[in-house]
């Protein structure tokens, strides 16, 4: 049997430097939820170096998180 997923949500999520604690660097992360499953990974990309050029923080890196449900073909 094959299995087909299916995307049911996808998040952006953009890490920030933080500030250095006790010698040991922190992070922020922001997550907007509800991004078009079927936005192309570029597309997801450079919204996210925009939104980051809005911010103080220096920017660390951006990902994307995908939810998908699994069900037989």
């Amino acid at each position: 049997m094959a299995v087909q997923a299916e995307v049911k949500s996808v998040k952006l999520q953009i890490k920030y430097l933080g500030e250095v604690v006790n010698g040991r660097q922190t992070y922020i992360t922001k997550t907007y939820n509800r991004v078009k499953p079927n936005a192309q990974n570029q597309d997801i990309y450079d919204v996210g170096k925009i939104i980051a050029g809005l911010q103080t923080n220096p920017l660390y890196g951006i990902s994307k998180s995908e939810d998908s449900g699994l069900s037989e073909a």
